[in-house]
């Protein structure tokens, strides 16, 4: 598969993880915190499926900038978790925005949002 398929590919699956966070909203009757931790894992399951279809040396711009969010995400994700005395319920917070804000990223990189 050349790269101009892979960001084809790549476009319809944020599209759809896009699409299944908005969908989220029509389970109203969830708590507010219910449905924060649901599109977090649906963002990050997305970027997991992102990152698996990634090429290891992508020479597309879109895919570098992609393969640059991702790797950006790890190290921070790795910073945080290597940080002492945080709480744990703010170490999970951080770790939700970085990954709502990488996701959203991602899915602008790819001109879906």
């Amino acid at each position: 598969m050349d790269e101009a398929q892979v960001v084809a590919q790549l476009q319809q699956l944020m599209a759809e993880a896009v699409a299944e966070r908005r969908g989220l909203v029509a389970f109203s009757r969830l708590a507010a915190a219910d449905l924060d931790r649901m599109a977090r894992r649906a963002e990050q399951e997305a970027l997991d499926r992102v990152g698996a279809l990634l090429p290891t040396a992508p020479g597309h711009p879109v895919l570098q900038e992609i393969s640059r969010l991702l790797g950006s995400l790890r190290v921070a994700l790795r910073e945080l978790e290597d940080r002492p005395g945080i709480r744990e319920e703010s170490r999970t917070l951080a770790r939700q925005e970085l990954v709502w804000e990488t996701f959203e990223r991602v899915a602008a990189a790819l001109r879906v949002l």
